[in-house]
């Protein structure tokens, strides 16, 4: 693991010689709340050499629940963290066993008590909805014991089967039950409708919060704002055309790090990639996607909705193109349904 922070820090040293200030950090991707405080510190230390957060800036931490005690929580504050992203998942405890989780749902509820007595009150509860053998009172229940934490955050997603997962082999063996979509979107359904009932935002398709507490850093994924990742897996985009993303194993970035040979690679984002970008990610938002950014695409975009618009699923204003929440469900199906094609000199042509 030391090995490791060096070579992010060497990346950090590479990537940016002369101090650029940003407005958020975000130490996840995996789970940091791991590492002994004294190698965060290192990394803290290094970051705000060449990439320093400015002054109030959101500085978020993902964190395991079990690893929320006392001393951690006071030694990431003592670090500037002041947000918390806690991969909860359920608060059931034969869930949580499913899932492979190593805490309790106790443990998770005491975990963000004690983050919350530390002075740490922007925290995001990540939750999964749609599992297998399920209840919608048993979803409404996660989501009522989240918000009786008093969490201003929710982050919350369908459960997936990736290929060569433990969860795939067993399906497949009958070990386990395959999720059913219709559960799925029943929890989703009910969830947005009782969030906006009690003054939540559900602001994006995976999130929700109070007013004031969106997530800063993921919201500018969103907008398409410049963003530097550094580690294995990290993703960096330079907010006009071009895009790279780190090698995912870890020995393999520490090898070719330490080697000063290629440990990423990148694409160059063409005009119409950068269109079919917003329109994918824009439509996942609770204020949609702008009618003027799409400029003369829009009235092909109108004819191409038409009976999305018809059925409910979007609504189309002077402004923007916004999903329902049953829209939501379907916004990769709808969004790529949208997406413009390149000609032969990458013009944009629907």
């Amino acid at each position: 693991m030391p090995q490791l922070v060096e070579r992010v820090k060497l990346e950090a040293k590479i990537r940016q010689v002369d101090p650029q200030s940003v407005e958020t950090w975000y130490w996840g991707g995996g789970s940091p709340s791991i590492l002994p405080l004294p190698l965060v510190n290192t990394w803290r230390d290094c970051f705000s050499e060449h990439f320093p957060l400015v002054p109030g800036g959101e500085f978020t931490l993902e964190a395991n629940p079990e690893d929320l005690d006392a001393k951690a929580i006071l030694g990431w504050k003592s670090m500037g963290v002041n947000r918390l992203s806690v991969g909860i998942q359920s608060f059931v405890d034969h869930r949580l066993q499913w899932m492979n989780r190593s805490h309790t749902g106790q443990e998770a509820k005491d975990g963000i008590r004690r983050a919350q007595d530390a002075g740490i009150d922007s925290i995001s509860v990540d939750l999964i909805y749609g599992l297998p053998e399920t209840s919608l009172g048993e979803w409404q229940d996660n989501v009522g014991e989240a918000l009786a934490l008093g969490v201003p955050h929710l982050s919350t997603y369908a459960l997936t089967v990736e290929e060569r997962t433990a969860l795939h082999h067993h399906i497949r063996r009958g070990q386990s039950t395959a999720p059913v979509e219709d559960r799925a979107v029943e929890d989703f359904l009910w969830m947005r409708s009782h969030l906006r009932s009690i003054g939540w935002e559900p602001y994006e398709l995976s999130n929700a919060s109070l007013p004031g507490h969106r997530s800063e850093h993921n919201s500018a994924y969103w907008s398409g704002e410049a963003y530097v990742g550094l580690g294995p897996g990290a993703h960096s985009f330079d907010g006009v055309s071009i895009r790279r993303w780190n090698i995912s194993n870890n020995n393999l970035y520490l090898k070719q790090m330490g080697e000063n040979t290629s440990w990423f690679e990148e694409e160059h984002l063409r005009p119409v990639d950068r269109v079919n970008e917003q329109i994918m990610t824009q439509l996942r938002r609770m204020e949609g996607l702008s009618r003027n950014s799409m400029g003369a695409l829009a009235t092909n975009l109108d004819a191409i909705w038409a009976s999305y618009i018809s059925d409910g699923l979007m609504i189309r204003t002077a402004e923007s193109w916004v999903l329902s929440d049953e829209g939501l469900f379907l916004s990769d199906r709808i969004a790529m349904e949208g997406f413009v094609a390149a000609g032969p000199h990458d013009t944009l042509e629907v």
